[in-house]
């Protein structure tokens, strides 16, 4: 069975496609690969691949399975993130995503709001085994605050990834 990023209230699968479209494609398998758990050469032999190809698709190069790949991939990996960053960015209808450029400053603010949300994942951690019981309405509450940093985290990574393809395709001198 597939897991899907977005799966709960339509406000919170709203959120994490937008922040799922600020990612790109390589990113989007790396975090497919990272939720499943699984290591790159286990994924590697259950799709059939050499691990050489399997490193081609989670590097920065622009390499990517065929489409016919991707259902199997999926079904590797346990979820549909490739999937649903496809569908994101099907909806963009080719238009580019929004993306921040970040300052030394605006990194440091954004990573603050990162641990801030990790933050709230532990109060509410902490609140839910007080009374050594877990209740439905606590893990739905862990499950939000959790997919709040998710949002933060996948929102980053692609402000970040967009950042560095811009400094490498323009490099200027380091002081």
């Amino acid at each position: 069975m597939t897991r899907s990023l977005a799966n709960d209230s339509p406000e919170t699968t709203d959120r994490t496609f937008d922040a799922l479209s600020r990612l790109d494609a390589v990113d989007a398998f790396k975090l497919a690969c990272m939720e499943s758990g699984k290591g790159l050469d286990a994924i590697a032999r259950e799709m059939g691949w050499s691990l050489a190809h399997a490193k081609r698709i989670v590097s920065t190069a622009r390499y990517f399975p065929t489409y016919e790949d991707l259902p199997r991939f999926c079904a590797v990996v346990g979820n549909r993130l490739v999937l649903e960053w496809l569908l994101v960015s099907a909806r963009r209808l080719g238009a580019p995503s929004r993306r921040d450029a970040l300052s030394c400053n605006g990194l440091i603010f954004r990573i603050g709001e990162l641990f801030s949300e990790a933050g709230d994942v532990g109060q509410a951690g902490q609140e839910a085994i007080a009374d050594q019981r877990l209740e439905p309405v606590e893990l739905r509450r862990l499950i939000k605050e959790l997919r709040d940093v998710v949002v933060k985290a996948l929102t980053l990574i692609g402000d970040l990834r967009t950042q560095e393809r811009a400094l490498v395709a323009a490099p200027r001198a380091h002081a």
